[in-house]
């Protein structure tokens, strides 16, 4: 379900980008992708640097990637408009400004509910019966994370590292169990082959 909720906000964008035109909405969602990249990788480190304690805990690796994405994303769009929107307008032919614009402005909606989606599952709400029902189980997590992780891969192809073997889908990996508790193992139910066991100790 949470595909589909994603899908609506995609939609909703859509109408944004047509408005704002494909030289600005190609700027926006730039900046939304290198926001994310950058929140995925560095939320590990700010969550050992600055570690939270009490009640907060439980929702610290969320408040980083939040923190960490919409920080990185403020300043890109600043200095996008500072440097490029809000001095150049770049005209394209009406196709480009209608058609290619909702296609960028619908990737950009999907991305940022999927990163909405990624913060939540790594809060104790994941385990929530509700947020099940949305389509954030712990079995459908990586269906929902696939477009955040082949985005941050088009980031990562020039940013990373030629010798480095850290990819974005095992960064994503890394975020999920952070803040995740574990259930406590099942007991194994009896043998019926093993000789039952006294209640008093030898």
């Amino acid at each position: 379900m949470m595909f589909w909720i994603a899908i609506l906000g995609g939609v909703l964008f859509v109408w944004l980008a047509v408005r704002l035109g494909f030289y600005e909405t190609w700027t926006l969602l730039f900046n939304i992708v290198v926001s994310i990249y950058v929140s995925v990788f560095l939320t590990p480190i700010l969550a050992e640097f600055a570690p939270a304690s009490g009640g907060a805990s439980s929702y610290h690796t969320a408040l980083c990637l939040i923190v960490l994405a919409g920080g990185c994303f403020a300043l890109l769009q600043g200095l996008s408009f500072v440097f490029l929107t809000g001095q150049f307008h770049i005209p394209f032919p009406r196709i480009f400004d209608v058609v290619f614009s909702g296609v960028l402005g619908f990737v950009a909606g999907f991305l940022v509910l999927s990163f909405a989606a990624l913060a939540l599952t790594t809060t104790p709400w994941a385990g929530h019966k509700i947020v099940g029902v949305l389509g954030l189980s712990q079995q459908s997590r990586p269906a929902n994370l696939v477009c955040i992780a082949r985005s941050c891969d088009l980031i990562h192809f020039f940013a990373g590292s030629d010798t480095s073997s850290d990819t974005p889908q095992a960064a994503l990996e890394r975020l999920l169990p952070m803040n995740t508790a574990h259930p406590a193992p099942r007991p194994r139910p009896p043998d019926a082959n093993e000789p039952p066991r006294s209640g008093k100790g030898e």
